[in-house]
């Protein structure tokens, strides 16, 4: 046994598959069991991980690693029908990176991740056509993935874990791809922490360290062409407004009368107007960061900063 996958819509619903190349399911909580082993799986063929769906009992997800065969060649599996029939769903997926695991969100139907040999892979219908998460990730052995809140998890054959911080904008591409002109996310929840306390010294820059998330909420929006003016307003629940940031705003990071050193101070950052653009605004004033690209905003990090974090931070 390789591994077994119970259902989360059904206790008697249970998965199992083997390192011989089987797949077995039970409905009546392990009573008898059933073999609908998708049709070529070999011997040699190990089942890495199925996954259960979180919206329907029928559907599971197989991921098999053939490598012992000298065959890298993805394979991945999909039945919607208790197995009865599979069919194969790795288009998209690098012709050499075998599949180590699989995972579904929980939260948005037709999204999954698929951890291969060599990264990490999305798709966002159910498994039809599939495209690189890579981003900033090193080539690696991707062993197993989690989705915990509003985070994606990945654990590596020695690169240490991995966070990718904050997949709501992936969660909300379908209706992006929608929009007309613009498109703005919802955001997800957000911790306001008031941190007054001096934080010491910051590191040098020279010191090999990783980012925590940014403070605050994380605003992302999407534009289809470039836009003369980008303006984000922020009210009450009264409608007064609180806060609001333009791209027509000047951008002066310049503090000439402090003696001290410049990258000491947060860099504020003006809203861009080109597409296909993400801002992050902080809880700070002026603590707005914008990327050129909503994938390069939604970037890994190593949970590993020393003594330069305000606010909660987390650890895997």
């Amino acid at each position: 046994m390789s591994t077994i996958a119970p259902s989360v819509l059904n206790r008697d619903l249970i998965w199992a598959g083997s390192d011989t190349g089987l797949i077995h399911i039970t409905r009546d909580g392990g009573k008898s069991w059933i073999d609908v082993t998708p049709r070529g799986l070999g011997d040699w063929s190990e089942l890495s991980l199925i996954e259960a769906s979180h919206f329907d009992p029928a559907v599971a997800y197989a991921a098999v690693d053939r490598s012992r065969l000298d065959d890298q060649t993805p394979h991945l599996y999909r039945t919607r029908d208790y197995g009865a029939t599979w069919q194969s769903i790795a288009e998209g997926i690098s012709a050499r990176a075998f599949l180590r695991a699989i995972r579904e969100d929980p939260h948005t139907r037709g999204l999954l991740f698929a951890g291969t040999e060599l990264g990490v892979y999305a798709s966002f219908d159910d498994g039809d056509r599939w495209q690189s998460l890579q981003l900033n990730l090193p080539v690696s052995s991707v062993r197993d993935l989690a989705i915990h809140g509003d985070d994606l998890v990945i654990a590596t054959h020695g690169r240490s874990f991995w966070i990718l911080d904050n997949i709501t904008p992936l969660r909300q591409a379908s209706e992006a791809r929608k929009a007309n002109m613009a498109w703005l996310y919802h955001p997800a929840a957000a911790l306001r922490v008031d941190n007054d306390d001096f934080v010491g010294t910051p590191l040098p820059p020279e010191e090999p360290t990783a980012e925590n998330p940014p403070n605050g909420a994380v605003i992302d929006y999407f534009l289809k062409s470039r836009a003369s003016q980008v303006t984000l307003e922020f009210f009450d629940a009264q409608h007064r407004l609180v806060r609001r940031f333009s791209s027509a705003d000047q951008n002066t990071t310049k503090h000439a009368s402090v003696s001290v050193a410049e990258r000491w101070f947060p860099k504020p950052e003006i809203l861009a107007q080109a597409p296909e653009c993400t801002a992050s605004y902080g809880t700070l004033p002026g603590a707005v960061r914008v990327d050129p690209s909503p994938m390069k905003r939604l970037r890994f990090a190593i949970p590993a900063v020393p003594r330069q974090f305000r606010g909660p931070i987390r650890s895997a």
